[in-house]
């Protein structure tokens, strides 16, 4: 499947029957999440979490996925050919072969930094608006082939998920960010819920009672 080099497919691909759906996957992560932020916060690691919660510090994304731009993931095949990417190992993507050029000057080659920032110069302007594009910032490439609400091309297949995500978690993500910018510890969020007043809204700001919340399974 040959993929265009700005927005990933070529208009009218179309994922398999076996694939999640994008609001089941945004479901998946917010029940994972809040069992993490409920009991596992600086036991467990999971890299999507600490990549937002880098976002939410101002800090760049742990995960080449959330990063503004990309291009840091290269693909070395055996041969010595290297591509733009591991999920890009296509011949529009090749930059050239490491026994014939210095495998930095290709890194640093035109092509590649062009290639690294068409993530972030080829967003479409629904994603441009979006309130969690700090967080996102159109999730990889290689998902990009959806059209807009306003028809414009490049629009992620989980963008859906991933909105509903980055929503929920904002207010906890929030939190967690303030207490390390103040020279507290990240796990503090879970006291924090654990203490809240049983019939008062949860911290989360779901605005359920936290016994029906987030204390529901301490």
């Amino acid at each position: 499947m040959e993929r265009d080099n700005e927005t990933g497919f070529q208009e009218g691909d179309q994922v398999t029957d076996r694939s999640v759906e994008p609001e089941a996957f945004g479901r998946f992560l917010i029940e994972v999440f809040d069992e993490w932020v409920t009991h596992d916060v600086g036991t467990v690691f999971v890299q999507a979490f600490d990549s937002a919660l880098a976002s939410w510090l101002h800090l760049p994304a742990s995960v080449c996925v959330f990063a503004e731009t990309c291009g840091s993931a290269l693909a070395l095949e055996h041969n010595g050919d290297l591509y733009s990417c591991d999920h890009f190992v296509e011949p529009k993507h090749l930059l050239g072969n490491i026994f014939e050029t210095h495998l930095a000057d290709l890194v640093e080659s035109p092509k590649q930094q062009q290639f690294g920032n068409a993530k972030r110069d080829s967003l479409p302007r629904y994603c441009i608006d979006c309130d969690v594009r700090f967080a996102c910032n159109g999730e990889c490439p290689k998902n990009r082939f959806l059209l807009t609400p306003d028809g414009e091309p490049g629009l992620n297949y989980l963008c859906a998920g991933y909105k509903t995500f980055f929503t929920h978690i904002d207010p906890l993500m929030g939190a967690m960010a303030e207490r390390l910018r103040t020279g507290g510890y990240a796990d503090e969020v879970m006291t924090m819920l654990a203490r809240a007043p049983r019939n008062e809204p949860c911290p989360c700001g779901s605005g359920t009672k936290a016994k029906h919340c987030h204390q529901r399974t301490s």
